[in-house]
């Protein structure tokens, strides 16, 4: 009986070391400014408490979230009214009618029904201070069934090409774009929320994705989620080719840290520091309630402390682990957190007074 007791107090003990402490962290560099260019604040609320979040994480951590790019603005909320409610610090993409965000079936069916779609894409971004267009593709744990209902399976199907070469011709950043669907080692997949346990559609969404940014070399490209190839050493450096390989593509490393684990320490440093100049700061959050203000300011903090520290995080939005920070140099951190970003977003630079 004494043994059972002594297990269960070092089990608690242990886990209230790795998973029940404040995170020990204040940034070093409290003049970076800091620009998430993946949010999904929609809705007034939404910025006045992203403002309350920086408030509180540059009080009690120091460092400075400055900016948000939002990629799902609610149809019925004024963007000038966001605007006004998060301090002027928000400037949005475009998105579809009828869905939280655009996917590529609904535009080629507006575009075709309608035939104004993707000029109304280029308008709103000349004319009405958009930074580009935002784009869903690849359903969590449906694969082909959801897409196999509407248009296509794949983002490289020829119906799509007038709207992606009209976009490349008239310099439209496509932002953010969500294609495929997190497919980690295999032990894991079945254990994480947003998980796809087909590699093969995986890889097929991954070629077509690949196929589309071959294809429209002048169209710039900031694919979500690092296009979810950072959750093993082999996917890093798949990513690594796709970078080399194509200068239009980047990537935002939103979300990723609920998987960064299966991949080694110094091969996600290498790889970041390596591509600095193609990695952009996100955390795919921002429709932030009342009561979710702290977790989000503890979400931000864990990502920050991951990138600009060698202690050992908790990451994850669905589960804690523990793992090493990169500890990445200024410079590096520099333009993942703002200057990769003032480079490719629209008005970005005007709207930070930069």
């Amino acid at each position: 009986m004494k043994k059972v007791v002594l297990i269960v107090v070092f089990i608690f003990f242990a886990s209230s070391i790795l998973f029940g402490q404040e995170l020990q962290y204040r940034s070093k560099y409290p003049d970076i400014p800091i620009v998430d260019v993946h949010s999904h604040a929609r809705e007034i609320r939404h910025a006045e408490n992203l403002i309350k979040v920086s408030e509180i994480i540059k009080e009690k951590y120091d460092s400075n979230l400055a900016f948000w790019i939002s990629l799902d603005i609610d149809r019925v909320t004024n963007p000038t009214e966001m605007k006004a409610a998060a301090n002027n610090r928000m400037l949005f993409a475009v998105r579809g009618r009828g869905t939280t965000q655009t996917r590529p079936h609904n535009a080629y069916e507006e575009h075709v029904k309608n035939n104004f779609y993707v000029e109304e894409v280029i308008r709103r971004v000349q004319n009405d201070g958009y930074v580009g267009l935002k784009i869903w593709f690849g359903p969590h744990n449906l694969g082909r069934n959801m897409m196999s209902q509407t248009v296509t399976n794949n983002l490289d199907d020829p119906v799509f090409a007038q709207i992606f070469s009209r976009l490349e011709e008239e310099n439209v950043l496509l932002t953010s774009p969500h294609v495929a669907e997190s497919n980690g080692r295999h032990s894991d997949r079945y254990l994480r929320v947003f998980s796809n346990n087909n590699p093969v559609w995986f890889w097929e969404q991954i070629r077509a994705f690949e196929n589309v940014v071959a294809k429209y070399p002048n169209l710039t490209i900031v694919v979500a989620h690092a296009a979810f190839l950072l959750a093993q050493d082999a996917q890093v450096d798949y990513l690594r080719y796709m970078l080399s390989r194509y200068p239009n593509l980047y990537v935002d490393i939103s979300s990723t840290d609920f998987h960064l684990y299966h991949s080694s320490r110094d091969n996600l440093r290498d790889f970041f520091i390596e591509y600095q100049d193609r990695i952009l700061f996100g955390l795919d959050d921002g429709a932030v309630s009342e009561s979710r203000i702290e977790f989000v300011v503890d979400w931000y903090v864990r990502f920050f402390a991951f990138l600009e520290t060698d202690q050992i995080v908790n990451l994850g939005y669905f589960r804690e682990i523990p793992i090493k920070g990169l500890d990445l140099p200024r410079e590096v951190l520099e333009k993942i957190y703002y200057k990769n970003a003032l480079k490719l977003y629209p008005g970005l630079r005007e709207a930070m007074g930069l």
